[in-house]
């Protein structure tokens, strides 16, 4: 992922999941959304995901890109990237066009790229 469109993803957040929160069950959005705290259910949004470096996400998400800071302990399909930081953890499974993961950074699971940026999938 390009530090441009890393740059754009902070700045384009409009719903931000605090530190110290909790919440159990699923999250659509259309939507950029910042978590710093803990889900225990599945992410959905048109945008993108940023996980903060103490932040827990026990479910798949869904987005066009995702910056992983923190745990995720699922599967994630995001077209236009994947970047996993350094001390992230990434369990569970990806499927994307981009991905970058920092020296340091945990992936414990299987990677799958798309066909093209449409998102159209490898038969």
């Amino acid at each position: 992922m390009t530090k441009k469109s890393s740059k754009s993803l902070l700045d384009s957040v409009e719903t931000l999941i605090g530190a110290g929160m909790l919440i159990v069950g699923n999250l659509k959005t259309d939507r950029t959304i910042r978590i710093d705290g803990k889900i225990k259910g599945n992410i959905e949004t048109t945008a993108g995901v940023l996980i903060g470096a103490d932040a827990l996400i026990e479910g798949n998400i869904k987005a066009e890109i995702v910056m992983l800071g923190g745990t995720v302990k699922g599967s994630i399909v995001a077209p236009e990237g994947i970047e996993i930081l350094q001390k992230a953890k990434m369990l569970g499974d990806i499927k994307t066009n981009i991905l970058t993961i920092a020296e340091g950074a945990v992936f414990e699971g299987k990677s799958e790229l798309f066909k093209n940026n449409n998102g159209e999938e490898i038969k």
